[in-house]
């Protein structure tokens, strides 16, 4: 009788917990597998958790569980992928373009490039590694667009990473403002010292000195959002250590009824990095700011 009330009583709950815990595997291990799947399968822009009506709802909101480094310098890799896991691409294979890349180990496409099939174009300043299509240029905003020319840079990317340390800001808005290549997504460096409320860059053209170490540097968040918006891109994240900003091309955001579901930028902003960047402040006082550049509209 003791033996009839302990089946009962314990064999059917833990019957009960394996089935659901292996259901639980198998749904986790499919959804893991259509997140490395989706960015592959260029013909599909839906999310990769399709319920019904208001599939991407929390997505947005969910972004900040995904930074993940795995070549990048920080959690792009994890980001990137959330992203394009629930707005999908549009070229075959994907395309990107990343400038500021140094060798090719530790950047925001690598991954892409190696694990996924994307396939694209780097340049650096300091390296040139052909089998890898990364290339040795002197980015500015004067020669940017004739560079993408150059390498026959198709007109719609999917992925576009700037990271110069300086004026990346400047070499965007030469890409906006000639209109001749767009990117779907752009991952770009700012400065997150600056205060959310304050529209200033750097001056790329005071002088030839270019980043020295000191906090002068790059453009705030405000700045870079009104860039954005100016030409049809909304920032959706900060990563965690106040690095880089993440823009999708606001018609993608309103074709999934989400554009209302973006965060403010004061929301965004990170005003203390998970990890502390010790830059000193600038000591020479004549090294000036632009502001209100592109006015936030």
């Amino acid at each position: 009788m003791m033996n009839i009330n302990f089946k009962n009583v314990f064999g059917i709950p833990l019957i009960i917990f394996i089935v659901s815990w292996l259901l639980f595997l198998t749904w986790s291990c499919q959804n893991n597998q259509k997140l490395r799947i989706l960015t592959r399968n260029t013909s599909n822009t839906q999310s990769i958790f399709k319920t019904g009506p208001g599939i991407h709802s929390s997505w947005l909101r969910q972004i900040h569980q995904h930074e993940q480094k795995i070549y990048s310098q920080n959690g792009e890799d994890g980001i990137l992928l959330w992203i394009f896991a629930n707005i999908g691409t549009v070229n075959y294979p994907p395309r990107f373009v990343e400038f500021g890349t140094e060798n090719g180990d530790e950047c925001n496409t690598r991954f892409l490039r190696e694990q996924l099939g994307w396939q694209g174009l780097m340049m650096d300043g300091n390296y040139e590694i052909p089998g890898i299509n990364l290339y040795k240029e002197n980015v500015t905003s004067k020669n940017i667009n004739e560079l993408l020319a150059k390498y026959q840079t198709p007109s719609l990317l999917d992925l576009l990473s700037i990271d110069l340390d300086f004026d990346d800001y400047f070499v965007w808005k030469s890409i906006l403002q000639a209109n001749r290549f767009h990117a779907r997504v752009v991952i770009i460096e700012y400065n997150y010292a600056i205060p959310p409320n304050e529209n200033r860059v750097v001056d790329p053209n005071q002088d030839s000195r270019r980043w020295t170490g000191t906090m002068h540097f790059g453009a705030g968040i405000l700045a870079m959002a009104a860039l954005g918006r100016a030409y049809n891109y909304t920032l959706i994240y900060a990563d965690k250590m106040g690095v880089n900003l993440f823009f999708i091309q606001t018609s993608i955001l309103i074709d999934q009824n989400i554009l209302h579901k973006v965060r403010s930028v004061e929301q965004i902003h990170v005003p203390k990095p998970i990890v502390y960047w010790n830059h000193p402040q600038e000591r020479d006082e004549t090294r000036r700011w632009i502001w209100n550049d592109t006015v936030w509209k």
